[in-house]
């Protein structure tokens, strides 16, 4: 993960860099993030953190955790995301399905076909879940008084403008700049 930080001093171009890579380190993000760019502007009290996304874990489906171990049983192979499964299960079917042991699942369905969809159904996706831990680690890195947030949409990153004042326009503009440069590689 690669930290630029620019527009303040030296000083506090450092304390930054150091604080971006602390919190995506402890948040678990380091390996999901390609590249942090932040700009500080201390004296409008202005900044822009942008967080390029690089690689994030494909989709978990119920036959990446399970195999058929029967007409109407499943048998977890993964234990990981058991919970999420028999919510889902529970969710989807009901009184139709009983847990017959720690690692058998049993699910009275009226076909095998649908034992084959049932086996291709999502049970987590990281990409739901990725979001969420950026911005927590992102506002954890921007200043608390910096309450005032507007977001820039573009795909594979997230950014955020935030200030204790309203967001101008020409501040809307840097971050797209910026958002540009990162996707080229040049920030």
């Amino acid at each position: 993960m690669e930290v630029k930080v620019e527009g303040g001093g030296e000083f506090s171009n450092a304390g930054y860099k150091k604080i971006c890579q602390t919190i995506f380190r402890d948040t678990g993000l380091q390996s999901n993030i390609d590249s942090v760019y932040m700009y500080c502007n201390a004296a409008e009290h202005m900044f822009i953190l942008s967080v390029k996304i690089s690689r994030v874990s494909n989709p978990v489906k119920v036959g990446d955790m399970t195999v058929i171990g029967g007409a109407d049983v499943i048998k977890v192979t993964n234990e990981t995301y058991v919970p999420r499964l028999l919510t889902m299960l529970w969710d989807d079917y009901g009184d139709r399905v009983e847990q017959l042991s720690r690692l058998e699942i049993k699910v009275k369905l009226d076909s095998i076909e649908e034992m084959h969809k049932l086996m291709n159904r999502i049970v987590y996706d990281p990409r739901e879940d990725l979001n969420i831990r950026i911005l927590d680690g992102m506002d954890r890195v921007l200043p608390e008084g910096a309450r005032v947030r507007y977001s820039v949409p573009f795909k594979g990153s997230v950014t955020i403008i935030a200030s204790e004042n309203p967001i101008k326009d020409e501040w809307k503009e840097k971050a797209k700049a910026i958002l540009s440069s990162m996707n080229k590689g040049e920030a």
